[in-house]
Order: C-alpha cells, then sequence, then structure tokens
C-alpha cells in the first residue's frame, strides 16, 4: 500500500500567481495579500515563485512548513541574507560576524555575546526608563489635544529612545540614526517633492552610513553620558575569542539599531491602527487591564512587522511536497504563517483574549529575535499608557503604509485620540 510518505516530493516549478510579483514593494504598498496567501495556504503552501523582478524563489506560507524551515539550520541557511532583496548565490559579507546572517554553532557564539542584555532581568532593569519615556510623549500628545501623526510623535520615537538606551548612544545622534534606519529595507521606486527616488540606493547609503557610524562609535568610545551601553561593555570585552571582537561588535550594534527601532516602530503602530479599526477591542481593555500582554501578543500575530526572511537550502529536502533543491532561495512569509486556519481559530478577527497564540511574529529557533522581551516591555507600556490617558482613538486621515517588500508597518499614522480626565495624570 502507498502511503503520502512513499510519495516522491514533486519536482513541478508551476508559478500559481504567475500574475503577480511578490517581491515587488509596490504590490505589499497598494494591496491586501492576505486572500492571495489564504490560497496558496490552501492549494499551494509550499509553490515556486518564478523569476520576476528578481530571481525566482520558493514561497512558504503555511505556520508548519515556516517554523519547519526557521527550525532546520542544517537544511536552511540563514548566510546568504535575509531579504527577497538581498539573497543571493554568494554568502553575505557579515556571515560568521552578524548573529542574523550566521548559523549554529557559530551563532551561538554571537549570541551569547549579546544574549545577557536581554534577560528577563535586564528587560525588567529598563522598565521604569520605558515607562517614564512612554509616558512623557503620551502625555505631550493628550495635552495638546489636537490630531496627531502616531509614528512620528511615538511609535518611532519609543523604540528609537529605548536603543539609545540599551546601545548607550549619544542622545545627539538618536534623530539622525532614526532617519537612517527607517531606509534601510525601503526598496523599489517613490515620487518625493514631485520627482522619482530610488528607494533602492536610498537605502544602500543608509546602510552605509551606519555602519560607518557605529564603526566610529565603537572605536572612539563615545557613549550616552553617564551610562555603559551595550556597544561600550561589548567592546571592551574584545580580547577573548569568547568575547566579540570590534568589527562583530560594530556589526551586530548596527544590526541591534536597525531591528530594535523598526520593527517596534512597526509593531506599535500596527498595534494602534488594530485597535482603531476594532474599537470594541479598546474599551474592552481600558475596562479589563490584565488584558494587556494577550493584546500585545494578538497584535503582532494580527500585523507582522516583518512580511517575510529568507533562506536558501544547503541540500535537495523535501519540502511540503515540493523538491527544493541545493541553492534554491525560499522566503518564509510570516504574514501568512500567522493567519493559518490550520493553527489560529478565526484568523482574520482580531482578538485581544486569543489563546493559545503561537505566532511565529518574532521568528523561532535558533533565530528567534534576541530583542523581543524588550520590544514586548514597550508594546505592552504603550498600550497600559494608551488606556489610562485615553477613552477611544480614530482616523484622522489616512494612513500611509511603509514602501517595502519586508517591513510591514506605517510611515503615517494620522489619529484623533479622546482624552480622559487629566486629574491624576
Amino acid at each position: 500500500m502507498t502511503t503520502t510518505l512513499d510519495t516522491p516530493p514533486s519536482t513541478e516549478r508551476t508559478d500559481p500567481v504567475p500574475h503577480l510579483d511578490l517581491a515587488r514593494p509596490d504590490l505589499h504598498h497598494t494591496l491586501d495579500l492576505q486572500g492571495v496567501f489564504a490560497d496558496l495556504r490552501h492549494a499551494h503552501p509550499v509553490s515556486w515563485h518564478g523569476p520576476k523582478s528578481r530571481p525566482g524563489f520558493w514561497s512558504v506560507t503555511r505556520h508548519a512548513d515556516v517554523v519547519r524551515v526557521y527550525r532546520d539550520t542544517a537544511a536552511f541557511t540563514a548566510t546568504h541574507g535575509m531579504t527577497i532583496d538581498s539573497v543571493g548565490p554568494d554568502p553575505d559579507p557579515a556571515t560568521g560576524m552578524m548573529a542574523e546572517v550566521t548559523d549554529p554553532p557559530e551563532h551561538r557564539r554571537l549570541r551569547r555575546g549579546i544574549g545577557g542584555f536581554f534577560t528577563d532581568g535586564a528587560v525588567a532593569a529598563m522598565e521604569p526608563d520605558v515607562r517614564a519615556l512612554v509616558r512623557r510623549l503620551l502625555t505631550g500628545i493628550r495635552d495638546r489635544d489636537e490630531p496627531v501623526d502616531f509614528v512620528p510623535e511615538a511609535a518611532a520615537r519609543i523604540p528609537t529612545q529605548v536603543a539609545g538606551l540599551l546601545l548607550g548612544l549619544p542622545p545627539e545622534d538618536l534623530d539622525w540614526i532614526a532617519e537612517r534606519t527607517a531606509q534601510v529595507f525601503l526598496s523599489g521606486e517613490a515620487v518625493q517633492d514631485g520627482r522619482r527616488v530610488d528607494l533602492d540606493a536610498q537605502a544602500t547609503r543608509a546602510n552605509g552610513e551606519l555602519l560607518s557610524y557605529f564603526s566610529k562609535l565603537v572605536r572612539s568610545g563615545r557613549r550616552q553620558a553617564g551610562r555603559r551601553g551595550l556597544v561600550q561593555q561589548l567592546s571592551e570585552g574584545t580580547a577573548s575569542r569568547d568575547g566579540l571582537t570590534k568589527g562583530e561588535v560594530i556589526l551586530n550594534a548596527l544590526n541591534m539599531a536597525i531591528a530594535g527601532t523598526q520593527t517596534t516602530r512597526n509593531s506599535l503602530g500596527n498595534m494602534l491602527l488594530a485597535f482603531v479599526q476594532c474599537p470594541q477591542s479598546f474599551r474592552d481593555l481600558c475596562a479589563d487591564p490584565e488584558l494587556v500582554p494577550s493584546a500585545v501578543e494578538e497584535s503582532v500575530r494580527w500585523a507582522n512587522p516583518v512580511r517575510h526572511i529568507t533562506r536558501v537550502a544547503t541540500r535537495d529536502v523535501d519540502l511540503g511536497g515540493r523538491a527544493v533543491r541545493a541553492g534554491d532561495p525560499v522566503v518564509l512569509w510570516q504574514i501568512s504563517a500567522n493567519r493559518d486556519e490550520t493553527v489560529f481559530a478565526l484568523p482574520h478577527v482580531f482578538d485581544i483574549r486569543r489563546h493559545p497564540n503561537p505566532h511565529i511574529g518574532f521568528a523561532t529557533g535558533a533565530h528567534s529575535c534576541p530583542g523581543s522581551g524588550l520590544a514586548r516591555l514597550q508594546m505592552r507600556t504603550t498600550l497600559t499608557c494608551l488606556t489610562e490617558l485615553f477613552a477611544g482613538v480614530e482616523l484622522a486621515g489616512t494612513p500611509k503604509l511603509v514602501r517595502s517588500n519586508f517591513l510591514h508597518g506605517y510611515e503615517h499614522l494620522p489619529v484623533r485620540f479622546t482624552a480622559r480626565h487629566k486629574e491624576g495624570s
């Protein structure tokens, strides 16, 4: 008797969506692709996406398959880049030095070097500073009593200031850093001030400027007054092989600055928009603040701050019944996996009481986000403060998505808050 396990993987490379270019930023910028991903999960959970604006790749849309690729670091390597735009046949130049593009076992050494800064105790120690920062920003918004663009006024400022505290960055540099980290994952073209702008070139330039900045920072020892941040502490411990070299400190500090500011910025903006779209959920949260932790997890699942991550197959492998060949790029659509109907009941409903909630918004396995605890702290603190200061929130204009096939978040989110009474604030 023939079983599914006896069936050889299919070698078919027919593109089920030949009319769509999932690598094109404009597509994600203008269309809601959840319907497309739902169809792919149902009929083609692992499918070949033929060459269009980028070389061909395997699209992985189902939760179980995405988790499998994340955890199988022997068969799927992170060393060739982490995005559709950067993945290629050759290893990333930072491989072996930056944890994000390094596989185990070397990945574990790099991860140990930065892991101590993200323990539960280390995150808890930052909580008073985070709470004070969030309270100050949101109280200022309440006291102005006028429509506000939530992204530049709060969602971008909170993680940038927290990254400054964590890394020990001089406060006078933070606005400059925020401007450039916001450009790193832009792609395609856009019209700015009446002229067409090459966002790929802008992203490359921003990345180079940030790399130069962190190189100078590590070598000069500049820091936030009175605070030895991650950069300084790692730099002081580079003498032994178990520690990080200066080059490794530079690259990992750069990665944490970009990831820490951009993914949390997106998470905060996406979270607020979810409550704008589901006002009853905000009222429920105001009535029962103990729902804040589960509301944060649902916000990440609902609107994943990163659309995808890439891997490259190291050998021929059967993935979801498809014959993936050594060297093939594999794109993991987290934004699809977190809406998988076989894992999440009513996945297209924003449910702040959802339990269990095995989302993979912060990845999983060896490459799970080391800063997820700090990101969650910022989201919990922001949501708690929002419910304490405001009775409601609504749109005051049209949200504008970030033009990226990688990041899922908003460049502008104009809103109008309804303030609570100010007494006791």
